[in-house]
């Protein structure tokens, strides 16, 4: 567990934390400009050009919309920050793929592919280690992105079961054979989960079923 969490994990928190690290600085760089804008509006009020008024309001406006974005990144950086808290704790499923999904936005923008949520209602809730699980999704989801773009996107998604639950994800574009697709690593982290892997080829889609309560396994 501890060399899983070592290699694996730290490889993907570095990774979520330098995608958060790039979104805030384009907020910030989009924010700058719009403040020497700002500046130059003063400027030329002080040497006696009348105050487009209209334009203050939109830059301030524009500057009101990137600070709560601003925001929204910070928030789901502090949410995933504290997912390293607990190894074993009540988890809304929901809440974790949704997270995944902001938090993996970026890279899927760069690469031309959209992900796409269908979450259940009412949500689905089980006892589990929610940072091995956004790592095992991440895993999967640059896995697949290869196999998806903007008109056929990634496909996440959740559903209770009787022993607990399962996560799912799927891709527009298929590949012939999945398993090659999916690195150890994911089979690793999933086996830390106590999650039963489910390949089948038919459905097209990868499965992971996890048991309402993970139960910590003894070290050594």
């Amino acid at each position: 567990m501890n060399d899983l969490f070592a290699e694996t994990g730290l490889k993907f928190f570095g990774a979520m934390n330098a995608s958060i690290s790039h979104e805030i600085k384009n907020r910030m760089a989009v924010m700058n400009e719009q403040a020497g804008l700002l500046k130059d509006l003063v400027h030329q009020a002080e040497n006696g050009r009348e105050m487009n008024l209209e334009r203050l309001k939109r830059l301030a406006e524009s500057l009101k919309t990137q600070v709560t974005l601003t925001d929204g990144i910070i928030r789901n950086m502090n949410r995933f920050a504290h997912s390293v808290d607990n190894f074993q704790c009540p988890s809304d499923l929901c809440e974790v793929l949704s997270l995944m999904a902001a938090l993996s936005k970026r890279t899927a923008d760069n690469k031309g592919v959209r992900i796409e949520l269908r979450l259940p209602e009412p949500s689905v809730s089980i006892d589990t280690a929610p940072f091995l699980l956004m790592n095992l999704i991440w895993l999967c989801l640059e896995a697949l992105m290869p196999f998806a773009d903007l008109v056929n996107p990634v496909t996440m998604g959740c559903e209770k079961v009787a022993y607990g639950a399962i996560v799912w994800l799927s891709a527009g574009l298929w590949p012939e054979k999945v398993a090659p697709v999916i690195p150890d690593a994911a089979f690793q982290v999933a086996n830390a989960l106590q999650a039963e892997v489910d390949l089948n080829q038919g459905e097209k889609m990868l499965k992971f079923g996890l048991p309402a309560k993970h139960t910590k396994r003894s070290e050594g």
